[in-house]
């Protein structure tokens, strides 16, 4: 209902004063022209006059404001020609006559009808090229925050780069310390490696025997967490293969108190989790598909690599390879 109102009101101001402005200067101009010809043409509507000066308002408004400003210009001049153009018959005859009153009302109509149709061509044009130069600037602006952006995303991932740990030496080193037979360089290989799948250094790996779970390694930012995980979450992790979250309402009972994703680690054989590999602190928002798929990948790589003959369980704190 509001709709109506608001355009009923809004379209006479655009409309009106551009009409009112050509209305007014049509006055001036006939105005004018009339009282040229009462002073100096003896009022005989310039008849005397070549080229005639009822000629200029057909001009000037066919070429200001196209075919309808002309139009109304042509009838005016054509009503003070023909108002007075009658009396000055001389020695002509009546169709020399006719002629000498018609001609000039037939030109004005046509010139006006060409120039101003030709003078809309051109403003449409106008127009054209203005929404063209305006949908330009708008695109140039679009394009140049969109690089904006990506120099300024560039510069965020050259930063983010700069200041990563995980880097491909550190990789290379860390997989080789796999290989070492010191406990302690191959726990601390494990813990490095986890760390970069991982994409956190907040987890802990929890080893499943005689019917406990106790912290076997833990990574740098792990320090003071359980060291035993609660027979909840032990029972939890019977027969599971997928990691439990706590964006899963079933799940969080269990990890109450222990951490945000606990993945199962199985042997090479399968069967029941051999360890526990538990994320104490994860954004909520990462908790996705895409991060449950990368843990599992991870649990498949880490539970065959834990399944082997290694010392007794106990708390470590390795420290990371240089």
């Amino acid at each position: 209902m509001s709709a109506g109102p608001s355009v009923t009101l809004d379209t006479p101001p655009r409309i009106w004063p551009g009409r009112l402005r050509v209305a007014a200067e049509m006055v001036v101009l006939f105005g004018a022209l009339a009282f040229a010809d009462w002073c100096w043409a003896g009022w005989s509507g310039f008849d005397s006059y070549q080229p005639s000066p009822l000629w200029i308002p057909v001009l000037v408004m066919a070429l200001a404001y196209g075919t309808g400003a002309g139009l109304v210009a042509a009838a005016g001049a054509s009503a003070l020609w023909l108002l007075h153009g009658h009396r000055a018959i001389g020695e002509r005859d009546y169709l020399d006559h006719l002629l000498h009153l018609s001609a000039p009302v037939l030109f004005w109509f046509v010139t006006a009808v060409v120039i101003g149709e030709t003078t809309h061509v051109r403003a449409a044009r106008e127009r054209r090229h203005r929404r063209r130069a305006e949908a330009s600037a708008r695109n140039v602006a679009r394009l140049g925050a969109a690089f904006e952006q990506l120099a300024e995303t560039n510069r965020a991932l050259q930063a983010a780069v700069a200041r990563d740990e995980a880097t491909t030496g550190h990789i290379v080193a860390a997989a080789t310390g796999l290989t070492s037979i010191a406990p302690g360089e191959r726990e601390a290989a494990i813990v490095d490696l986890v760390s970069v799948a991982a994409a956190t250094r907040d987890f802990s790996i929890y080893r499943l025997r005689d019917g406990e779970g106790r912290a076997w390694l833990v990574g740098p930012e792990a320090q003071g967490r359980v060291a035993t995980l609660p027979p909840t979450l032990r029972l939890a992790l019977r027969g599971r293969t997928r990691p439990l979250t706590c964006a899963r309402v079933a799940d969080r009972d269990a990890l109450a108190s222990v951490g945000v994703i606990a993945a199962p680690l199985t042997g090479r054989d399968g069967g029941e989790p051999v360890a526990c590999l538990v994320l104490h602190h994860l954004p909520f928002h990462e908790m996705n598909a895409y991060r449950m798929a990368e843990l599992a990948e991870l649990a498949a790589w880490l539970g065959p690599m834990l399944d082997e003959p290694l010392p007794a369980p106990r708390l470590a704190h390795p420290s990371r390879v240089a």
